[in-house]
C-alpha cells in the first residue's frame, strides 16, 4: 500500500533535519583543535584531529565494505594516492623531518576527509542539502564565538578556548570564531556563501539557508577586517558585471560597489597596521611584507625544486629565506603555488594540480552541463583569488570547506552522461 504523500514528505524533512544535525555536530568536532588529548610529534595532539582521523578511516572501511570502491571514484582514488606517495617522499627525503611528518599527517588526514566526502556525494547525492545547512550553521556558530570573545561574554569566552588557543586575544577586536586566524575565518565564510548559492542554484537548499550564508559572511567580513577573502568576491563580481546584461548585470555592479567600499573600510580600520612599514614599498607596505615571505618561498623552492623542503617546513624556516625577518612558525608562503612548491616542489604542484584536474573533469566534459561548467569555474576563481596573497591548505577548517566544495563540482546531479 503507498504512504501519503504528506507522510512520505514529512519523512523526508525529518531524515534531512537528522542529517543537518548529525552533520553540523560532527564538524564542531573536527574544530576541537585545543582540547588536547594525546601527545605526539613533541606537542598535544587534539581531540578535533584525532576525531578526523577516526571519522575519515571508520568511514571510508564502511563504504568500503558497503559498496566497493564506485567507478566514478576510480580516477580521485588514484590522484589521491599520488598525492599521498608525494608526501611520504618529500616528508622522507625532508632535513626536517619532524616538522614534516607532522604537516604530512595532517595533509594526509584532510585527503581522507576529501576521499570521504567524495563517497558521501556519490553514494548519497540527497546529502547534499543536509552538508550545505550544516557549514551555514557553524558559519553562525563560529559568529557566537567570536562575538562572546569580542566583548568578554565569560562562558562563551572560555567555550572559544577549545577551539583556538588564549593568544587568541591579540586579534581583537578582530575575531576569528572557531579557527586560527581572522583571514582564515573569512575565507571559509566566503566558501559557506559560494557553496550555498551552489545549492540553492541546484533546488538543495532554500531561500532561508542562502540568506543566513550570505548575512553570516558579511558579518564575518565585516568583523574579522580580512582583506583577502574579499578578492574572490571582487572577481565574480567584475566578470558578472562584464558578462551579464540587464538586471543581473546591476545587482553584480551594485554588489561591486559594496565590496569596494568593504575594503575601503577594512583599509581605514586597519590603517595604522597596514602603515607601520612605511619606510618599505607600497606593495610590501600594504601587503605587511608579503613581498618578502614570497620571495622567500620562491628562493626556498628554488634550491629544492623536485620534492621541495618537506611538508610545512618552510614556515619554520622563513628567516633563513627572508634575511632573518619574521618569526619561524608564524608565517607560511602566502601564495598558494609558491606554498606547494616550496613544501613539496614540482612533483607535488603536479600531483595537486593532477587531483584538481580530475575532480573538476566531468565539468569539462561536458557531463554535468552548462551549469555544472559555470561553477567548476566560478569555483576555480574563488580558490586562485584566496590562493593570490593567502596559502589556507595547511588549515582543518578550511581544506575541509573546500573539499567539500570540491565534491559538489565532481558530484554535480548532472554528472551522468545523458543516454
Amino acid at each position: 500500500m503507498a504512504q501519503p504523500t504528506g507522510a512520505l514528505s514529512s519523512r523526508v524533512r525529518s531524515s534531512q533535519v537528522a542529517a543537518t544535525l548529525a552533520f553540523t555536530g560532527v564538524y564542531l568536532l573536527f574544530c576541537l583543535q585545543h582540547v588536547v588529548v594525546g601527545s605526539g610529534f613533541g606537542e598535544g595532539i587534539s581531540l578535533g584531529s584525532t576525531a578526523l582521523r577516526l571519522v575519515g578511516i571508520g568511514t571510508s572501511l564502511v563504504f568500503l565494505v558497503r559498496a566497493g570502491i564506485p567507478g566514478r571514484l576510480r580516477a580521485p582514488l588514484v590522484a589521491i594516492g599520488g598525492c599521498l606517495a608525494v608526501l611520504t617522499v618529500s616528508t622522507a627525503l625532508s632535513e626536517h623531518r619532524l616538522i614534516a611528518m607532522k604537516f604530512g599527517v595532517r595533509y594526509a588526514t584532510q585527503l581522507l576527509l576529501l576521499w570521504c566526502i567524495l563517497n558521501i556525494l556519490v553514494l548519497h547525492p540527497n546529502l547534499r542539502g543536509a552538508i550545505g545547512r550544516a557549514l551555514v550553521i557553524a558559519l553562525w556558530v563560529a559568529l557566537v564565538v567570536g562575538l562572546g570573545g569580542r566583548y568578554g561574554i565569560a562562558w562563551i569566552a572560555d567555550l572559544g578556548l577549545w577551539f583556538h588557543g588564549p593568544d587568541a586575544v591579540r586579534y581583537l577586536p578582530r575575531i576569528i570564531g572557531l579557527y586560527e586566524h581572522p583571514a582564515t575565518f573569512g575565507a571559509i565564510a566566503v566558501v559557506v556563501t559560494v557553496m550555498a548559492a551552489q545549492l540553492h542554484d541546484e533546488g538543495a537548499i532554500g531561500r532561508p539557508t542562502l540568506v543566513a550564508a550570505i548575512a553570516g559572511t558579511a558579518i564575518t567580513l565585516v568583523l574579522t577586517e580580512a582583506r583577502n577573502p574579499v578578492l574572490p568576491l571582487l572577481a565574480l563580481a567584475a566578470a558578472f558585471t562584464v558578462t551579464r546584461r540587464g538586471r543581473q548585470r546591476q545587482l553584480a555592479l551594485t554588489m561591486l560597489g559594496v565590496l569596494v567600499a568593504l575594503v575601503a573600510v577594512m583599509i581605514w580600520a586597519r590603517y595604522d597596521e597596514l602603515t607601520s612599514a612605511s619606510r618599505e614599498s607600497l606593495a610590501t607596505m600594504f601587503s605587511l611584507g608579503r613581498t618578502y615571505i614570497m620571495r622567500g618561498a620562491f628562493d626556498a623552492w628554488t634550491q629544492h625544486p623536485l620534492w621541495g623542503l618537506g611538508p610545512g617546513v618552510f614556515q619554520f624556516l622563513t628567516p633563513d629565506f627572508t634575511g632573518g625577518r619574521f618569526l619561524r612558525g608564524e608565517l607560511h608562503a602566502h601564495n598558494l603555488v609558491l606554498g606547494i612548491l616550496s613544501e613539496t616542489g614540482l612533483v607535488g604542484l603536479a600531483a595537486i594540480t593532477s587531483l584538481a584536474a580530475v575532480l573538476m573533469a566531468p565539468a569539462w566534459s561536458g557531463r554535468s552541463g552548462a551549469s555544472g561548467l559555470r561553477w567548476m569555474l566560478i569555483w576555480l576563481v574563488v580558490m586562485l583569488s584566496l590562493g593570490l596573497f593567502d596559502f589556507y591548505l595547511p588549515f582543518y577548517g578550511f581544506a575541509l570547506h573546500i573539499s567539500v566544495a570540491a565534491g559538489l563540482v565532481f558530484t554535480h546531479p548532472r554528472t551522468e552522461a545523458p543516454a
